[in-house]
């Protein structure tokens, strides 16, 4: 495998997370889902428990959100460093 092709898989998976991350944030089926608007402790522990799920879905979101930068990045280092060996086999190839 090229390092280019490398760097364009990498590239794919930091679109994936990237899309995972928004993707998160839509997944929350309200409080209402969990029983959020009923009465007394029953009521107030559905609440509780919907608070940890969109705080949860919140961070692994953004968990998502910063490993598909990291990939990105990777992919840019990787077009950089191919691009340096492109280079110094055209300069081998040059000189005497």
């Amino acid at each position: 495998m090229r390092l280019e092709d490398l760097a364009h898989r990498l590239d794919s998976a930091a679109d994936e997370l990237a899309g995972a991350s928004t993707t998160l944030s839509l997944i929350d089926p309200g409080s209402r889902a969990l029983g959020a608007d009923g009465p007394g402790a029953l009521g107030s522990s559905a609440r509780d428990l919907h608070r940890l799920l969109a705080t949860a879905l919140t961070a692994r979101g953004a968990e998502a959100a910063a490993h598909g930068a990291r990939l990105a990045e990777t992919a840019h280092a990787l077009r950089q460093v191919a691009s340096g060996y492109r280079a110094a086999e055209e300069d081998s190839r040059r000189a005497p």
